[in-house]
């Protein structure tokens, strides 16, 4: 049986680990404010097996990796509404500039699957499966990944472009490109933050964001962007989206 002393010693240091965990997720926000922890973990597997390799040089303590996934959500855009049924995953590095020193994040990767659009190329129900018919989509960041703090609560930003899949489209059909990306600046909504063990989870919202036409889809371009609803103004479109930020110190991960 564990004496008293050792009983009043438990929640300090399960403060202290919690502490830890929150000290490295505000290096990659940007040093914002936290929510009051939570003493558990977020209910998605946090993987950093893809954390980039650091600089040159760099000191590990003063470098975390930082993991965001999407797993659920949704995404309007036009005519479509898509949800999120494959995880989105992005990494990232946060250290000092090698430049200014001064802390910043450096984008990793971007993992996202094809996911099929409810009612394929005919907007028809129960359709998404017949041969031609069918519809994926696959979301591509091209660039501008920002998270931190916009109007007093947490934000992410990111220019992405969306792959468009059917075999009679060809390989090049995007809505988006990486000249004309659709930006997206979601921001947290305050009611869904919550703070685990080295994790923040969230529900982020958007609907500012403006569709361009496709490209690259050939003679059918004018179907597609028929079946989308585009080009799509901003008010229009939407997306919500529920993430979890989790990140580590590299002089916690494996060398």
């Amino acid at each position: 049986m564990k004496s008293p002393s050792c009983l009043r010693a438990l929640p300090a240091r399960l403060l202290s680990v919690l502490a830890l965990g929150a000290a490295a997720v505000l290096a990659v926000l940007g040093g914002a404010a936290a929510p009051a922890s939570a003493a558990e973990d977020p209910p998605v597997t946090i993987s950093y097996d893809k954390c980039p390799a650091l600089p040159a040089g760099a000191t590990p303590s003063q470098w975390t990796c930082g993991v965001l996934v999407i797993p659920a959500g949704t995404i309007k855009i036009g005519k479509i509404e898509q949800p999120i049924t494959s995880p989105i995953t992005i990494v990232l590095q946060n250290g000092p500039d090698p430049d200014t020193g001064v802390r910043r994040n450096f984008f990793g990767s971007f993992d996202s699957a094809p996911m099929s659009v409810p009612g394929g190329v005919l907007g028809v129900p129960g359709t998404e499966d017949i041969p031609f018919l069918s519809l994926k989509v696959q979301t591509e960041y091209v660039g501008g990944l920002e998270l931190g703090q916009t109007s007093g609560t947490y934000s992410t930003a990111m220019d992405i472009r969306i792959k468009v899949i059917n075999p009679l489209l060809g390989d090049t059909c995007y809505i988006g490109t990486k000249d004309q990306p659709v930006h997206l600046k979601a921001l947290a909504d305050p009611s869904t933050l919550k703070f685990y063990t080295s994790a923040i989870g969230a529900t982020f919202n958007d609907t500012t964001f403006s569709v361009p036409a496709t490209s690259g889809c050939g003679l059918l371009g004018g179907i597609a962007d028929w079946r989308s609803g585009l080009p799509s103004a901003s008010g229009s479109n939407s997306a919500s989206l529920q993430g979890y930020l989790g990140s580590k110190s590299y002089a916690s991960l494996p060398s």
